[in-house]
């Protein structure tokens, strides 16, 4: 028990840094850019996702390199379903429910990152 708390906090590191450069990246280009913010928040998910998936693969589930590129088709898979389940949700969060968009992606991402941990957690990095 006491190690998949660690993995958790650590999976939340990496999630953190991606959210970080999810939020910032979707805020500049919403903002200062003048983008559709839906459009904004799935260029900062993806920018993120890089950084997330080497940080999840090397420093929180400790991946063997041989099985490096299998496990980053899957993970590459599993993001893409938590991409649609986030920009569902962000859309649903900001159109139907009227919520501000930044607040939103907040929402969207704490809810996007249990349903990614699951997934890598067993999934992906088995």
């Amino acid at each position: 028990m006491k190690e998949e708390i660690k993995k958790i906090l650590k999976y939340g590191v990496g999630g953190g840094l991606a959210f970080l450069i999810t939020f910032v990246l979707t805020y500049i280009l919403t903002e200062k850019i003048h983008l559709f913010y839906l459009i904004s928040a799935i260029i900062g998910y993806l920018s993120g996702f890089l950084i997330n998936f080497t940080f999840q693969a090397f420093i929180t589930f400790k991946t063997k390199t041989k099985l490096y590129f299998q496990r980053f088709l899957k993970f590459c898979f599993f993001q893409i379903m938590g991409l649609v389940f986030y920009s569902l949700l962000l859309a649903f969060f900001t159109e139907v429910l009227n919520i501000y968009y930044l607040y939103s992606l907040i929402l969207s991402s704490g809810l996007t990152y249990i349903l990614n941990f699951y997934l890598a957690k067993n999934f992906v990095f088995t």
